[in-house]
């Protein structure tokens, strides 16, 4: 039997670990024709709880678009033209595409194996307004409701924050959004600062536009059910312990909780009974794969965002500011402190929730811990 556990990607079907009422409040949300904006952690599954939910309107289409690591407005409508492509990739509508994008010297290609077209953006050729052109492709998306319902979900649109003349970007897509009838958009993102900024601040153009969800971690006892009848049908017996020893070591989000049952999996054979004890063994997995990864990081970022991120490991990030996290950091000014947890936000390696700091992945915080201050994990 092959591995039962999924993560770092979209799950669908048998691999999904249902929500029944979080499910069933967003398909009718969407089904109103409301805007969401959707809360919640980096792995947390909210990517694949859009995509589950907006496949139950049977009626509708879903335009998804990944706004992570964007830059530039440019980057933005690029983003958003892929998709649209990618939703009606019909010949007339390239064509149409080619139109409405030729100030941008657009480059379309078709995929050989698949047919599927993909769209780039000649940067060096720019004749207009960039974010005129995003107002542009939106619209067409509205157009394309108009033939064919469609959800649109715009993930980690925290990003936008990013690009150059952010603020004048998100007004004039609100300025289109808002008229989209019912059309209904999810803005989902991991940064819960960030999209607050966007859709609680006063001053935003987006305030008050979306109908707030939190995507949280899944019911304990529901989600063990689900994970453990994986294990059964594979011969692994479970222990209670498991459990606890996972939230024990910081492992509370979905996708985490995944990659380790993931690696328990790959670390066993049927036959085995799983306990606390058992987790060492997928730990040593993990680090095998991400080792490099984790130390490719230790060695490009500064000493004293090391120093930090060590502190965080060990002491935690309540209290940044603590004689503890001092003393274990060696930094003694919360002005260093709070410019090293910056930075490390920035890199995504960090997440800050109200004055707490925690790692966005805990496997790198316990290779930081049995690395560098020869900590035991697993006890």
């Amino acid at each position: 039997m092959k591995n039962p556990f999924a993560y770092g990607r979209v799950v669908e079907g048998r691999e999904f670990c249902p929500r029944p009422k979080l499910e069933k409040l967003i398909v009718d949300v969407l089904a109103s024709g409301q805007n969401i904006v959707l809360h919640g952690e980096r792995r947390v599954g909210k990517t694949s709880l859009v995509v589950r939910t907006a496949n139950k309107l049977k009626q509708s289409r879903l335009l998804y678009v990944d706004f992570m690591a964007v830059n530039t407005a440019v980057d933005v409508a690029e983003r958003i033209a892929r998709a649209t492509l990618a939703v009606s990739h019909k010949g007339n509508f390239v064509v149409q595409a080619l139109k409405l994008l030729s100030s941008l010297s657009p480059v379309i290609s078709m995929d050989p194996q698949t047919g599927t077209p993909s769209l780039s953006l000649n940067r060096t050729t720019m004749q207009r307004d960039v974010i005129g052109v995003i107002e542009d492709v939106l619209e067409r998306v509205a157009e394309l409701h108009k033939k064919k319902p469609l959800v649109v979900v715009f993930d980690e649109f925290q990003e936008i924050l990013k690009i150059k003349n952010s603020r004048e970007a998100l007004a004039r897509m609100r300025s289109k959004i808002q008229f989209h009838g019912n059309l209904p958009y999810v803005f989902s993102g991991s940064s819960r600062t960030k999209m607050e900024h966007i859709f609680a601040d006063p001053v935003s153009p987006f305030y008050k536009s979306a109908i707030s969800i939190q995507v949280g971690a899944l019911g304990t006892q529901s989600f063990h059910n689900f994970l453990e009848r994986n294990f059964v049908k594979g011969g692994r017996m479970i222990s209670p312990e498991l459990w606890t020893g996972i939230q024990e070591l910081g492992i509370t989000i979905t996708g985490d909780t995944q990659q380790a049952c993931w690696a328990l999996w790959q670390a066993s054979e049927p036959g085995d009974d799983l306990g606390a004890a058992s987790l060492q063994n997928a730990l040593d997995v993990i680090f095998e794969i991400e080792g490099s990864k984790y130390g490719d990081i230790v060695s490009t970022i500064a000493p004293s965002q090391l120093k930090c991120l060590l502190a965080l490991a060990v002491v935690g990030g309540k209290t940044v500011y603590s004689k503890e996290f001092k003393h274990t950091s060696g930094i003694t000014t919360n002005s260093s402190i709070t410019k090293a947890l910056g930075r490390m936000e920035e890199l995504w390696l960090i997440n800050r929730a109200a004055k707490a700091y925690s790692f966005a992945n805990p496997f790198f915080a316990l290779w930081l811990k049995q690395r560098f201050s020869g900590a035991v994990i697993v006890t």
